[in-house]
């Protein structure tokens, strides 16, 4: 679960940078914060996890 909750603050940090406009990030875009997160939202009893992947793929429409 760790592992799990390292790539997820990972994603979240990347959505971060995203919002931001920030140049160190290179190709790196919103398809790849969105799929790191969905791969390491592990257990989620609450739910919160899933409303962070739904709010990057709203602010995902959003940049465009």
């Amino acid at each position: 679960e760790g592992d799990g909750d390292a790539r997820f603050a990972a994603a979240i940090a990347g959505m971060g940078q995203l919002l931001t406009g920030a140049t160190y990030l290179g190709d790196w875009g919103w398809d790849d914060a969105i799929a790191l997160a969905n791969g390491a939202r592990g257990e989620d009893p609450f739910g919160y996890r899933a409303e962070a992947v739904q709010l990057m793929r709203l602010a995902e429409s959003l940049a465009r």
